[in-house]
């Protein structure tokens, strides 16, 4: 609920605030094999209404890099120990809160072939890791598409393909089970209502106020997941 929520709000979120909580209370393979299979009711919706306006030929370089990387990288973190995992995150989720909160509207990259491979790198790695690879293709995309629609729509056809093949990957190593099925639900019930309430009060929030205040919470919560685990322990 809180994913979507900041996601209908800032345009991204939901991978970060679920794998913040979800290696809380279980494996991680099994936290992002969850999160992916949930977040697939609202990219298919999304998908499915707005498929005539993918960029295909703008999407197709980041995404075949992006899908090898991918798969390289899911049987990588399945052999991986989740304290490692969780340092990696810990890091990855700083390097987001800075970029998020400081950098993110001034940089632009210019939707080249090999501007394409080279954010593919760096999101493939991201979503076969720990399913975050968001910020490279958003980044990518919101300078190769021409409207709104356009980058959205081409955005969610990636997060789809590549989400597909890394739950496939982790379905396939045992990470999510029939005893998992309470919780898929439960996620999708709250990203329907988080989705609900991130809309209705879009016009009312202050966008750049809120996605400073959540990015810095996760630079934070970064950086405690870094300390729980190399100094704690």
């Amino acid at each position: 609920m809180a994913g979507s929520f900041l996601q209908s709000n800032v345009g991204f979120g939901l991978p970060v605030i679920a794998m913040l909580f979800l290696p809380m209370f279980l494996p991680f393979s099994t936290s992002v094999a969850i999160y992916q299979i949930v977040s697939l009711v609202s990219i298919l919706w999304i998908v499915v209404r707005y498929r005539r306006y993918v960029a295909w030929r703008v999407m197709l370089p980041i995404l075949i890099i992006s899908l090898g990387v991918g798969v390289l990288m899911t049987f990588q973190s399945l052999r991986m120990s989740n304290s490692s995992l969780l340092v990696i995150l810990g890091l990855a989720l700083v390097a987001i809160s800075v970029f998020s909160v400081s950098f993110s509207e001034q940089i632009r990259v210019r939707p080249t072939m090999r501007a394409g491979m080279g954010m593919g790198l760096i999101a493939g790695a991201g979503n076969g890791l720990f399913g975050i690879g968001g910020p490279p293709v958003a980044i990518y995309l919101l300078a190769g598409t021409k409207d709104k629609r356009s980058y959205l729509s081409t955005l969610q056809t990636y997060f789809l393909i590549s989400n597909v093949s890394t739950i496939v990957i982790r379905l396939g190593s045992g990470a999510v089970g029939y005893v998992h099925l309470p919780l898929i639900a439960a996620g999708w019930a709250g990203i329907g209502l988080g989705t609900f309430l991130g809309l209705k009060l879009f016009e009312v929030l202050p966008k750049r106020f809120l996605k400073k205040l959540v990015y810095s919470f996760v630079g934070v919560s970064g950086i405690w997941m870094v300390v729980q685990e190399l100094v704690l322990r």
